[in-house]
This record gives C-alpha cells, structure tokens and sequence, in this order.
C-alpha cells in the first residue's frame, strides 16, 4: 500500500481556502485527508479509524481528489464533482466534450482566467485542465479516457 499521511485540522483548512479561493465553492467536507508523497489526495470515511488495518489486505485508500501543485490544486474529475465550482469555471460544448473526453486539448478563445480550471457541460464537471492563452490543457488520465469508437 501507498505511503499516506493523515493531513491535520490546519492543513485541510488550507487546501479548503484554496478551493474557496481559486473555484468559488464554500465546502465542507466530513471525511479524512490523506496525501501520499507525490502530492495526491484522498478522501476517506472518518469511521476508517474504527477498523484494525491488520484484518485487511488493502491496495489503496479513499477517493482520489486531487493533487497539490506548485500553481495550485489540480482537482481530480470526482473531486470537480465534489467542489461545485462557480469560479474559474469553462462551460464546453458537446463536439469539444467529446474531444476532452478523448485526451485531447481544447481551444477555447480568450477568458479571464488563469491556472487550473473545472470542465464543465450543462450541469456536469468533467474534470480539470489548465487554462493557457486560449487554450485548455487535458489532463484527464489515459485510463479514462474514451476511445473514438465509443464516441462515434
């Protein structure tokens, strides 16, 4: 298993501002920080504390949420889901959804924005990208991404 660390009450305040700041979304949030060595986080019931890890045989932990940046945080596409973004937000239609959802990059004009943004189409988030000079960079994992025969 994946080296991971329980964030403390002041740690998850931080991450909590940030989101505040930069996605517009007041959360709250009942579960447990974790964050491995490369920056990721997880989500994890609080009630995991109530069971003895030794009668379990455990690959990995939680609901990837996001990654801690240097330019900030990255969120995951359920951790979009989670966050509700109101700010920095980029609405796609559907033949540029399409295009996400394949791993491509996007051109999406000019906006006022910067740095990492949450995908959204109607009411759904589809994720994360970096916004840069009219472009939307992909990073959604080639693991789920979609293949252009389903989409067709």
């Amino acid at each position: 298993m994946q080296n991971l660390r329980i964030l403390n009450n002041k740690e998850v305040r931080k991450i909590l501002k940030e989101i505040e700041e930069h996605f517009g979304s007041k959360i709250k949030l009942d579960y447990a920080f974790l964050q491995n060595n490369e920056g990721k986080i997880f989500l994890i019931s609080r009630k995991f504390g109530d069971i003895s890890p030794k009668k379990l045989r455990i690959n990995s932990l939680g609901l990837y949420f996001g990654k801690v940046e240097k330019s900030g945080i990255r969120l995951s596409i359920e951790g979009s889901q989670l966050v509700k973004a109101t700010k920095n937000v980029i609405e796609l239609d559907e033949k540029q959804l399409r295009q996400w959802m394949l791993g491509k990059d996007i051109e999406v004009g000019k906006h006022d924005i910067e740095g990492y943004v949450v995908v959204k189409h109607k009411n759904d988030s589809f994720g994360c990208g970096a916004y840069k000079e009219g472009k939307l960079l992909n990073f959604v994992p080639k693991s789920r991404r979609l293949t252009s025969k389903i989409i067709e």
